[in-house]
């Protein structure tokens, strides 16, 4: 080949290269779609459930199923280990002593058609805003309001009023380049490549995280942190806890030493017979480090452990936390 049409060869070799990096990063560099649908939340999650369908196998459909559970497969055709693809949840807690408000997003494949019959079922009442209707459930105390946005997306909040919901909608409709301030401020420091992660803000309230034999989490106050999930046959775990300062960060990482070296201590105490050794191997992987103002954990769940707690979950297994059809005349 000539010299001339091997580099034009190379050229364009690197020119595609560029191109296709450039689009990857640009879409991964995004929220993904589902989470800029949310409303506002100190807490937000994001799970993209795909590469748990590798181990959906046919010996999994001879499982006997919650009965209740049961019933919503057999009436919606939706099988959540199946055709779940990703989850987008936005939380807030409304600091009055009661239950957590929340909105989710479901992506995956439904039967639109027979999903709308089950919620119609449930409905107190149905609402038509915009082009789309609004399933009104009353369920634990709480107005569960769900929309089927498409065949493949569908907006669930137990928020008091129906303008969260309201809000999702509009946001689909415009196409919303953005999504909750956490996740426009914090998402750009999840690694990439990761199948689940979670962004929280902790607020100064000074005794509010206290566990049993005096033990506090009064250190993590006043932090936003980013815990991201990869799994590459291990399960690798990454913590970022930001805090006001350099200072503060310090604080965190040697609260957590602490706390980490105390919980070995006691395991030790209780003696080899009474721990599993994939537990003791995930938590002596554990690195704390502290950088500017931020405390970095992160570690490495081993394939044994979580094929064994995928085992675990197969053989009891449990149904979501559905709202039963009322029975109607």
């Amino acid at each position: 080949m000539p010299s001339r049409l091997k580099l034009l060869a190379a050229t364009l070799l690197l020119v595609s290269a560029a191109v296709i990096t450039y689009v990857t990063l640009q879409r991964y560099s995004k929220t993904p779609q589902a989470v800029r649908l949310l409303p506002e939340g100190e807490f937000l999650l994001y799970a993209n459930l795909k590469v748990l369908h590798f181990f959906d196998s046919k010996s999994s459909s001879t499982v006997q199923l919650d009965p209740e559970y049961q019933s919503f497969v057999d009436q919606t055709g939706v099988r959540f280990e199946r055709d779940l693809d990703e989850v987008a949840m936005s939380r807030r807690d409304q600091g009055n002593g009661t239950d957590a408000e929340s909105s989710e997003i479901f992506v995956g494949r439904f039967d639109e058609s027979r999903l709308r019959k089950y919620l119609q079922s449930l409905a107190s009442a149905t609402e038509k805003y915009s082009d789309k209707t609004v399933f009104s459930i009353a369920h634990e105390g709480h107005t569960v309001r769900a929309c089927i946005l498409t065949d493949h997306q569908v907006a669930v909040t137990n928020m008091a009023s129906a303008e969260p919901i309201h809000s999702m909608i509009d946001k689909f409709s415009s196409s919303a380049p953005h999504g909750p301030l956490l996740a426009e401020n914090y998402y750009r420091y999840v690694p990439f490549a990761s199948q689940a992660w979670l962004l929280y803000r902790v607020p100064s309230q000074p005794g509010a995280v206290q566990l049993p034999g005096g033990l506090s989490f009064d250190f993590l106050q006043n932090t936003t942190g980013v815990i991201s999930v990869r799994y590459s046959g291990s399960l690798h775990v990454k913590a970022e806890v930001f805090a006001e300062s350099e200072a503060d960060a310090k604080e965190v990482a040697e609260s957590a030493r602490n706390f980490l070296s105390l919980y070995r201590s006691i395991a030790q105490s209780v003696g080899a017979r009474g721990s599993d050794k994939d537990v003791k191997n995930a938590i002596d992987s554990i690195l704390i480090e502290q950088k500017e103002n931020r405390a970095i954990f992160t570690a490495t769940v081993p394939q044994t452990f979580l094929k064994k707690i995928a085992s675990e979950a197969q053989a009891g297994s449990q149904s979501p936390d559905l709202p039963a059809p009322s029975k109607k005349p």
